[in-house]
């Protein structure tokens, strides 16, 4: 393959994303319609779809051996993806967006806290014993993520049936075509995601970059385009809360994916043969989702200006923390 060609099917796997991803946050929110599950829970289950990508460059990394790789690239994932509802923030900041988020955002936010305090435990400490070749953190990441989310969706589905039912925007639609074109739209998703990372990675040989700078920004940014997609056809349609809980809900399940990364590696613990530099990409990412928690939690509107600083922080932030990593390469 051409250096040529990898470029074009990059842009054009990119471009690809901005349709499909639009219409799996389309579908998703006619889900909604269609049956009785909240924004939030919606968000949610849009925010599992578009991690497909992030699932298949994973699964890819640990096959060519390459742990650094699928590490960074999940890590880095949440990073940009809080970095792109940060810009999206201050796009539509005359709505004020971190004002609508329900309770249920703020703590799939905590969730995701958590769960990435767990990943850098891991990376920072690695115990000798292990169940067969499967680390504690990545057991640890499983139960927690699914009593967590179990918890978090309950809460969901009981507000849900509070809230008055808003008129109907997909009649033209059935239930049944809602679904397959849901559904199709995330399994043209995957694909996209594989093109991308197969992509990505041959550019990051071509260019000379290091894996762990590649897996952090230019795979973790190819694979949550989607996710930068969805997020904005949501605020586009003025559905708030579920492109702020789509992205947070992505973000946790990616670190989900981590921990069935984890299982798939078969060479040792996934954790121990990750690079310092994840740590601090995984420390930042923290720090950026409290930003988000505290702005969902300042509820009354403010001047622009000071709803703004967090978004502000958080984007300055980002290419600070690149800058930082590139060095560290």
């Amino acid at each position: 393959m051409s250096d040529v060609i990898v470029f074009v099917l990059f842009i054009v796997a990119a471009v690809s994303t901005f349709f499909v991803a639009s219409r799996l946050t389309m579908f998703g929110d006619a889900v909604k319609e269609k049956t009785k599950a909240s924004s939030s829970f919606m968000g949610v289950i849009i925010g599992i779809a578009i991690s497909l990508p992030e699932l298949t460059s994973s699964v890819t990394a640990v096959a060519i051996d390459a742990p650094d790789l699928a590490v960074g690239n999940l890590i880095g994932s949440n990073l940009f993806n809080i970095m792109g509802l940060a810009i999206f923030d201050l796009v539509y900041r005359r709505y004020q967006i971190m004002t609508y988020a329900s309770i249920e955002s703020k703590l799939y936010g905590w969730l995701v806290i958590l769960l990435t305090l767990i990943v850098l435990f891991g990376l920072t400490f690695t115990f000798p014993t292990h169940i067969f070749h499967i680390s504690y953190s990545t057991i640890v990441i499983v139960l927690l993520y699914v009593i967590g989310s179990k918890w978090i969706n309950d809460r969901t589905e009981y507000k849900g049936r509070k809230i008055k039912r808003e008129n109907k925007r997909y009649k033209d639609y059935s239930y049944q075509q809602v679904m397959t074109y849901f559904i199709l739209s995330a399994f043209g998703i995957m694909i996209i995601g594989s093109v991308l990372t197969i992509t990505a990675e041959r550019i990051a040989t071509i260019t000379g970059l290091g894996a762990s700078f590649v897996g952090a920004f230019l795979v973790a940014i190819s694979t949550s385009l989607p996710d930068a997609v969805s997020v904005g056809t949501a605020l586009k349609l003025r559905r708030f809360n579920l492109g702020i809980s789509s992205l947070l809900g992505s973000n946790a399940f990616n670190i989900m994916v981590l921990a069935i990364t984890d299982f798939i590696y078969l060479r040792g613990g996934l954790f121990g043969k990750s690079s310092p530099s994840n740590l601090i990409i995984g420390s930042v990412s923290i720090v950026f989702i409290l930003l988000i928690i505290f702005n969902i939690t300042r509820k009354r509107e403010r001047p622009s200006w000071s709803y703004a600083i967090p978004s502000v922080l958080i984007i300055l932030g980002y290419f600070v923390t690149t800058y930082f990593v590139f060095q560290m390469r």
